[in-house]
């Protein structure tokens, strides 16, 4: 059995159809037609999760979530909502609310959120102090500290700049943002304006008009009209030249704009996001970003802070990365040698959260579908096949390590722990490497590892 769960709907067919379907899957489900029969098979049944619609006669979901919460709070719970009510369940989200869905729905969509609640409250029990935030986990200070300030500034229209390095998860955090915001139940539009030309940018943006350019053959809407009514996430902010950064002051500050070749005002309704790895204050400075705009986006910043700065996450983070690539294995149960987690307690962790998610991949990947060990770890900590029979690493030349040498290194590495690991059969190897038998093979020559 899988969990236990009562679906609370006074609509006949949408909670019978849960009951059945759910129950196929391997739970056992409870049903109840309004708010007071739930709470009897509440105070009776040992219920894990209550998925009750919000709108109902007499008692309604959000009454329904406030008793459940007092009783027992351990107890998730998911709202089922229309549009009409989504202002009221982003509300109870932020009374203690798991997470809601919009009718309609499917049966997979709701699926998927449970199985995130039931992989999160596995999560906090072996680590009591967790905190979720959307889908980030934490159980340092600083990062709870930056919970409590995004839950503080959703539901307002104000421009949020999200600042961190790379892989510290600036995308997830606008995602948790746009949640818990009225905003919600509209788009929330990615979009990163990296190494792009500006007439690309621009189109981009704010979409242009048919006969604008060589091949605008139609008129097309850019990011800010697909994002009308809710929230759009500029990635890279800081890669936006100075010659587009006027047209973007005035989206901001007016929330209009004019498509490229057109004349007629486009207005919009749009909360924004922006996120940077860089310092907008130093390239203000430069000349390369205008002031104004600065102080335009800057009105609530939240600085991310590095993996590094942060260790105490990184075995919750590793447990949480196990949980949600177990796929990989098969879904088996998988653990972490004590020594395997102390190399990644000690590495720097230059890419951050992103970095630390493909190395527990990679480690599903290779491990024997019981327990990751050092060796597993790549590239985090293991050595190479000539270290570990004893010869001497090369000097980098001038203390430089060349990306081309250190791609390089890690491939040799791989191939060398899938050959180990198969006992040297080249056909397994390949296959656990994802690649064609014959491109091991010109690998394996490319870096002088022998054939047996």
């Amino acid at each position: 059995m899988r969990g236990r769960i009562l679906v609370v709907d006074d609509e006949p067919l949408k909670r019978i159809t849960l009951q059945i379907e759910l129950s196929e899957l391997g739970y056992e489900v409870y049903e109840a037609a309004d708010a007071l029969a739930a709470r009897r098979i509440f105070d009776s049944k040992p219920v894990d999760v209550v998925v009750s619609d919000v709108r109902m006669p007499g008692m309604n979901g959000i009454e329904l979530l406030t008793y459940v919460k007092q009783a027992r709070p351990e107890v998730g719970v998911i709202l089922m909502t229309a549009y009409a009510t989504i202002d009221t369940a982003v509300l109870a989200i932020k009374r203690g609310a798991f997470d809601y869905i919009t009718k309609p729905f499917t049966t997979q969509e709701l699926l998927a959120k449970l199985e995130r609640l039931f992989a999160t409250r596995q999560l906090s029990a072996h680590n009591p102090g967790c905190e979720q935030l959307g889908q980030l986990v934490a159980v340092s200070q600083g990062m709870k500290r930056l919970f409590e300030k995004v839950r503080a500034v959703a539901d307002s229209d104000r421009t949020i700049l999200l600042c961190g390095e790379s892989g510290t998860g600036k995308e997830l955090f606008a995602e948790a943002i746009h949640t818990l915001s009225r905003r919600a139940a509209k788009p929330l539009v990615r979009f990163s304006c990296a190494a792009l030309q500006p007439s690309v940018l621009e189109s981009e943006l704010f979409g242009h008009e048919r006969g604008a350019f060589t091949g605008a053959i139609r008129q097309k809407a850019g990011r800010f009209e697909l994002a009308d009514g809710g929230t759009i996430l500029l990635d890279e902010v800081d890669d936006i030249p100075v010659e587009l950064q006027v047209k973007l002051l005035r989206a901001v500050e007016q929330q209009e704009f004019e498509r490229v070749g057109g004349e007629d005002p486009v207005h919009v309704d749009v909360r924004l996001i922006c996120a940077t790895k860089c310092d907008l204050l130093k390239l203000v400075k430069e000349g390369r970003f205008r002031e104004d705009l600065y102080y335009r986006l800057n009105v609530i910043s939240l600085a991310i802070p590095p993996l590094r700065e942060r260790p105490d996450d990184i075995p919750l983070l590793v447990h949480h990365f196990l949980d949600k690539h177990a796929a990989l294995v098969g879904g088996q149960i998988v653990s972490i040698a004590p020594h395997a987690l102390e190399q990644l307690m000690q590495h720097c962790w230059p890419g951050n959260v992103r970095e630390l998610e493909h190395v527990m991949e990679r480690a599903l990947a290779f491990c024997d579908g019981k327990e990751i060990r050092p060796e597993h770890i790549l590239p985090a900590g293991v050595e190479t096949g000539e270290q570990a029979a004893g010869a001497e690493p090369e000097p980098a030349e001038s203390g430089k390590l060349g990306l081309t040498d250190t791609l390089s290194d890690i491939e040799r590495r791989m191939i060398l722990m899938a050959l180990r690991q198969c006992d040297h059969n080249q056909v397994r190897a390949a296959q656990r490497l994802g690649i064609p038998r014959t491109t091991l093979r010109d690998k394996m020559a490319k870096h002088k590892i022998p054939g047996n």
